[in-house]
């Protein structure tokens, strides 16, 4: 076979190969988006600070903002809680389009009565869940949540070393998002923008 027709040849697979490689890509785009979804958590049943059971499936419906943390926390919680209800009145939202959810992981202090007392502070529409030490132990462990007792030497109360991401939720309940602690401002509000705008 002469050089020249190994030439034709090879350039024809090189077509070949493109056209292929077009038609796949323009197959590709004229599908319709698969949302990356996750799902979070597992079943549960936890104590509402207004009174009534709260399981994995309420979640379902409308979209989370949901944090856990403890109502003696002397920063990270109180400054979560400030900044979920401002990015949330920000945007023109309510409880009627996100809730935000703040789940105890110190069920020993944070009766529901304690927790509706401290949620109050921070506006009237905010969900406070907690339970026994064996309910709050199995939504950490279903959540993957870290949430461990500090004694301070000299102190006259415990602290909580936890875990302090704010997870947002679809309204499926399945995970979307976070936001880190301290995270910038901007950042936060343009994930809250795409969580609504996906569960519109």
């Amino acid at each position: 076979m002469s050089l020249s027709r190994v030439r034709m040849i090879l350039w024809g697979l090189v077509v070949a190969v493109g056209i292929a490689a077009t038609l796949f890509t323009v197959y590709q785009q004229t599908q319709p988006k698969r949302s990356q979804t996750v799902h979070f958590g597992g079943d549960f049943t936890l104590q509402q600070a207004s009174g009534g059971e709260f399981t994995q499936a309420d979640f379902s419906g409308k979209p989370t903002m949901l944090f856990f943390g403890y109502t003696f926390c002397p920063d990270v919680c109180p400054t979560t809680l400030f900044e979920s209800t401002n990015w949330r009145k920000e945007l023109g939202l309510t409880g009627e389009d996100i809730r935000i959810v703040f789940v105890s992981v110190d069920p020993e202090r944070d009766t529901p009565e304690q927790l509706a007392t401290y949620l109050s502070s921070f506006g009237d529409d905010l969900i406070g869940l907690t339970g026994t030490p064996e309910q709050v132990d199995h939504v950490k462990k279903t959540f993957g949540i870290f949430g461990e007792r500090v004694e301070s030497e000299g102190a006259s109360d415990y602290l909580v070393n936890h875990t302090a991401t704010l997870f947002l939720l679809d309204k499926t309940g399945d995970l979307f998002g976070t936001i880190g602690f301290g995270e910038a401002k901007d950042s936060a509000v343009a994930k809250l923008k795409r969580l609504m705008a996906n569960n519109g």
